[in-house]
């Protein structure tokens, strides 16, 4: 008779998986292969997100003088590019000591690296280090990840979360994650079950005929938690396909629920505000509800934890409040803004973010088109798989990257986009980029996409190994890793200002010194006014992508070279200033143009000269 499955065994035949499934992982320990499936299972779930072989290598940062951590990454869920501090350990039993250490080490790492005592860990580290740190804006977050395949055995997981923040005492923005063998078995599960949509499926209601009808296209009922627990069972995060979000761990609103189902499940039915389901089609036949095309979009988290709980099953089931709504409406963009409107109203208990609420919008629907045409794969909505042929990365994108890049490129809001990039939802900038001439702004989309990608797998690299050697390497480098959104907003500046679509009277508020810090407001018209560009710079250089590198390289090395000398002589005011901190303001950017326009219009136009531009 078979048995179920222990977890450390199953971890360890998904090791196996995994090293058939990346080749490069056939001659990694198994240690290191741990850290890869964890990687993969918590921040890889997502069937649109792209993760090669060389991913592990960058984000698995285990060797010598690693500063005690294993896992360093930018979180590819997240709006802020929450930086990821992990350390792994495939072990088979663990101690309380073992897991309070390895969490303490994090925390002094973290310190140091901010202090800039990078002495202390090794240079791949050291590297990979500034360069997430210069992802992170005022809404990110930092995230301390441990995993285990050893059993929690009593691990009081709590004490140990307590005592690691008693050292952040002074930061709001510092989250916390244990995950022992158990947690990471579900974690591993739910990835792997990842599909975009539930075409048909069923529930149980309380009573035959027991219905609330509203007209054709909408009922109330009691449903049954075990039916719900079951289609979880079936279909995991498929079952949230159009939900703004999938379940967002929330410990006090997680305990209440579980506490409510296991020691008063008969008030469940009055604390809980239930589900709503949302469906081309339903049928109520005695206690079967048939759907058709289906998705719960609120009460994600009731629906996970009813599927967690252990109370729940078919001897012992409970009812919660049921509201199933057909979808109006005859055109797709009918359809997609009614059932916005629905996830958008029945959910308060969680925050939403701006995302979240824009990621099924008609306009959303529609530049997906454009992107399409501009030869880029636009994704809206999570659990979309890139085709192969867009699995390049400047050739596939979101609604948060393609905002990010086009406060820096289009609006000359580098550091805006970097320190605050929830900024794109207010009006002012959403709607030029996806109301206004969406195939203009797709074209310009592309080209942006490719300076960023650019910036961080050349040009980076090539900066660090030609600054090495250099008396103030560790300031320079240091820079050039904070300063890839104002690389990017330069090149595209420097192609508008060569095409004229930027004229030196529009940049007289930048060239103010006594300019406030709201130079950008002031600004704001000039950027946004695009006129008639269809480029930045001309397709047939885009398109001899070793002809546009040298193009983007020249640019960068300018505002580089020019930002470094702004920052030198700001130091000398302001000792303690780090490059990150730097580059958050875009007064600091606009200094840097205005104070040293000569040689920069000097550096512009030789550039573009040289292509016959």
């Amino acid at each position: 008779m078979p048995t179920t499955q222990r977890p450390y065994e199953f971890i360890t035949e998904k090791i196996r998986a995994i090293k058939d499934a990346y080749p490069s992982l056939r001659s990694r320990s198994d240690a290191y292969s741990f850290s890869a499936l964890c990687i993969k299972s918590s921040f890889y779930k997502n069937p649109a997100l792209v993760l090669n072989e060389s991913g592990f290598e960058d984000m698995i940062v285990d060797g010598p003088y690693d500063g005690g951590v294993d896992i360093l990454l930018s979180d590819p869920n997240t709006e802020g590019a929450d930086l990821v501090i992990g350390q792994s350990k495939f072990y088979t039993s663990i101690q309380y000591d073992d897991v309070l250490n390895a969490m303490t080490k994090m925390a002094l790492f973290y310190k140091d690296m901010i202090r800039g005592q990078y002495e202390q860990v090794n240079p791949t580290v050291q590297r990979r280090f500034m360069t997430l740190l210069s992802d992170i804006g005022d809404e990110s977050k930092i995230r301390f990840v441990f995993y285990t395949s050893a059993p929690q055995s009593g691990i009081h997981r709590d004490r140990i979360e307590k005592k690691f923040r008693e050292q952040f005492t002074e930061s709001n923005n510092i989250d916390v994650s244990i995950l022992f063998a158990d947690d990471l078995v579900d974690e591993i599960k739910e990835s792997e079950s990842r599909r975009p949509a539930v075409e048909a499926g069923k529930i149980q209601i309380d009573k035959r005929g027991n219905v609330l009808l509203y007209g054709d296209g909408a009922a109330i009922v009691n449903v049954s938690a075990f039916s719900i627990k079951q289609l979880y069972a079936r279909h995991n995060t498929n079952l949230l396909a159009r939900n703004l979000r999938y379940h967002v761990a929330g410990r006090d609103i997680d305990n209440a629920i579980k506490e409510t189902i296991a020691s008063d499940p008969d008030s469940f039915w009055l604390k809980n505000n239930g589900i709503t389901v949302i469906c081309d089609d339903f049928e109520i036949d005695g206690k079967d509800v048939r759907l058709k095309n289906f998705s719960i979009v609120n009460g994600g988290q009731t629906t996970y934890m009813l599927h967690k709980s252990t109370s729940i099953n078919m001897g012992n089931d409970l009812y919660l409040p049921c509201k199933i709504i057909k979808i109006a409406g005859d055109a797709e963009d009918d359809k997609n803004r009614f059932a916005l409107s629905i996830a958008k109203a029945t959910n308060s208990q969680k925050a939403i973010k701006p995302v979240d609420l824009k990621a099924n919008s008609p306009e959303q629907v529609r530049f997906v088109q454009a992107m399409r045409e501009a030869g880029i794969f636009y994704q809206t909505k999570r659990g979309e798989a890139v085709p192969r042929a867009y699995r390049m990365p400047y050739l596939n994108s979101d609604l948060v990257e393609i905002g990010k890049l086009c406060l820096a490129g289009i609006f000359q809001a580098p550091c805006l986009s970097r320190a605050k990039p929830s900024s794109l939802y207010q009006e002012k900038y959403y709607e030029p980029i996806f109301n206004g001439n969406q195939s203009q702004i797709a074209k310009l989309c592309r080209e942006l996409l490719y300076m960023d990608h650019y910036f961080r797998t050349v040009y980076q690299r090539s900066f660090d190994r030609e600054n090495s050697a250099m008396p103030n390497a560790s300031a320079r480098i240091s820079f050039a890793h904070n300063a890839r959104t104002i690389c990017v907003a330069f090149a595209a500046f420097a192609a508008r200002y060569r095409q004229k679509n930027i004229s030196i009277q529009d940049l007289a508020p930048m060239f103010d010194a006594s300019s406030p810090e709201s130079v950008l407001d002031t600004l704001y018209e000039t950027f946004r006014e695009l006129g008639q560009l269809q480029y930045f710079i001309p397709p047939q250089q885009f398109d001899n992508k070793e002809r546009y590198d040298g193009i983007l390289n020249k640019l960068f090395s300018v505002i580089i070279d020019a930002g470094i000398t702004n920052y030198s002589m700001a130091c000398r005011y302001e000792p303690t200033l780090t490059a990150t901190n730097y580059l958050k303001r875009d007064k600091n950017y606009y200094n840097i143009l205005g104070d040293q326009w000569s040689n920069i219009c000097n550096g512009i136009n030789n550039i573009f000269e040289e292509i016959g531009m």
